[in-house]
């Protein structure tokens, strides 16, 4: 499925869309986020850390009218879990399922995820994976990953895979600014620098690297993006992982 979604991204470099180019989408996802305020950041610095769960909670259900919400315990603690189901157009084909994640103890990463499923809202920007967003707990162990651990274990459980997962943080210090890190095959990593970058262009200076493949380490079986969210420009950095996730999906 990677390969046709590379062979549809390059389609769509050269021919115009019925309704909206990539490049015309792009531009509305950055005048979306052109001179917002990412407000879900404040509250949750703000607030007790106890709390943040209700927060986010609350803004997944009513205002991103979310299609599937629950909890999950695991790891020390609790995860909130999120699902926005995707629509292929052929009803015997069940949709893929991408991931966004974010740790709990980072206002910065879970904000970008909350305005990432809102830029999809109100742009209507319509999406043929299932996504599921995670706000896992990070801080039973020195890792900060166990319950991201816990989530994997229920996925497999119901034999669920993940196409990829788009990791955010603003804390991860092996990740360089402006830069996503792709955890996935060389070949796949090396068709996506042909394709995806020029995309971006438009919103400033962005990379693209190859990262460690498979990363063992990560509990999320599948491949995953790394992005790192600068907290001091958090809705121009929300505006690139918007358009990467718009892209993928």
């Amino acid at each position: 499925m990677k390969r046709i979604l590379l062979i549809g991204l390059a389609v769509l470099a050269t021919v115009a869309c019925k309704k909206i180019t990539p490049e015309q989408r792009i531009d509305e996802i950055s005048g979306f986020f052109n001179g917002r305020e990412c407000a879900h950041a404040a509250w949750l610095e703000s607030h007790d850390a106890s709390k943040r769960i209700d927060y986010l909670t609350l803004n997944l259900a009513k205002t991103l009218k979310a299609d599937d919400l629950w909890t999950l315990e695991g790891g020390g603690g609790t995860s909130l879990i999120a699902e926005f189901e995707g629509r292929t157009g052929d009803k015997n084909k069940e949709p893929e399922m991408t991931m966004i994640t974010a740790a709990l103890d980072d206002p910065a990463a879970c904000s970008a995820a909350l305005d990432i499923l809102e830029a999809f809202r109100e742009l209507k920007i319509q999406h043929k994976n299932t996504i599921r967003v995670a706000f896992y707990e990070p801080s039973a162990d020195t890792t900060g990953l166990t319950g991201l651990g816990a989530i994997n274990r229920e996925f497999r459980e119901s034999e669920e895979l993940i196409v990829f997962d788009l990791a955010l943080s603003s804390r991860d210090t092996t990740v360089a600014p402006h830069t996503f890190v792709l955890e996935e095959k060389p070949l796949f990593v090396r068709q996506m620098l042909e394709v995806v970058p020029p995309y971006f262009k438009s919103l400033g200076d962005y990379k693209f690297v190859q990262g460690t493949y498979p990363n063992r380490t990560w509990p999320l079986m599948g491949s995953v993006y790394r992005y790192k969210v600068d907290p001091a420009d958090l809705a121009k950095e929300t505006a690139a992982v918007t358009v990467l996730t718009y892209l993928l999906n």
